[in-house]
């Protein structure tokens, strides 16, 4: 019933929020290629990662977001609570008024996996993505979130160690001036020569992104597996809880690969629904 409400907020009060155009998450017509594809061919990548970035997103922050989108206080209130889960005691929850229904010690933040989760974080990022393009620009880099993951990659050829630590550093300040923390251990530089992966795709060409190799191994190992143990066998073996878990995992290994390479997944496809068909699943 929540997840059901939730979805008609989604479609109702969050359609064509203006968002920035380096933010490829959860949008219509964008995607993990579309995203990456922005890093084809360069030099340096810096990546980064915002840590607990839903657990982040507040309640007040998605009361803000509704507000600006012309509701009133009061249903801005309600859509925010209907939106977020209640978390850690805060302030600013128990000072939003008199009503004692409303008068909590407790605020909410965004929970992964809801249906609104993915525009309201977007909205709430927005003004990040505004600071770290401008600074990107500046500084001769393209900027690039999708979701928690940001990127930051350049083809210049004179940047030296200490401008790259000058570009981290003010990532890092640009995240924490609006309420957010980058997963320090996360944080990489990844210089020329090195292997360069954006999100989880192969960047270091010129035309196209690729996928892992190690991704395309996993895929034939399960392939492999089933037809020479069985699905029952090879599912249990592999750490799977259960015959569709491990069936949908490998559903959406291929339809990720689609979208990147389209031969070695319809191959892979094929070699799949037979693996299944000998062990009398029905595709």
């Amino acid at each position: 019933m929540l997840m059901d409400v939730q979805r008609y907020i989604l479609n109702a009060a969050l359609e064509n929020l203006s968002l920035h155009p380096s933010n490829y998450a959860y949008q219509k017509e964008r995607s993990i290629v579309d995203c990456a594809k922005q890093h084809l061919g360069a030099r340096w990548l810096l990546k980064f990662d915002i840590h607990d970035f839903f657990d982040s997103v507040e309640e007040r922050d998605v009361f803000r977001v509704f507000e600006a989108r012309g509701y009133s206080a009061l249903v801005s209130l309600e859509l925010a609570r209907i939106c977020t889960r209640a978390g850690v005691s805060s302030s600013w929850a128990s000072t939003r008024g008199s009503i004692p229904t409303y008068d909590v010690d407790v605020i909410g933040h965004l929970p992964q996996g809801a249906p609104t989760s993915g525009a309201l974080s977007n909205a709430v990022a927005t003004p990040i993505d505004d600071a770290l393009s401008t600074l990107a620009t500046n500084e001769g880099f393209t900027y690039t979130r999708y979701s928690d993951d940001m990127v930051l990659s350049s083809i210049r050829s004179d940047l030296d160690r200490a401008q790259l630590v000058h570009v981290v550093h003010e990532v890092g300040r640009v995240v924490a001036a609006h309420r957010f923390r980058l997963h320090e251990r996360k944080t990489r530089i990844v210089p020329p020569g090195a292997r360069h992966v954006v999100l989880g795709l192969l960047v270091d060409g010129e035309d196209s992104v690729r996928l892992l190799p190690e991704f395309r191994r996993r895929v034939e190992v399960h392939i492999r597996g089933v037809r020479k143990f069985g699905l029952v066998r090879h599912s249990e073996h592999r750490g799977f809880r259960s015959l569709l878990s491990f069936i949908n995992h490998v559903d959406g290994c291929l339809a990720f690969a689609k979208g990147v390479d389209s031969g070695w997944a319809s191959s892979s496809q094929s070699a799949w629904w037979e693996a299944l068909r000998l062990n009398n699943f029905p595709i």
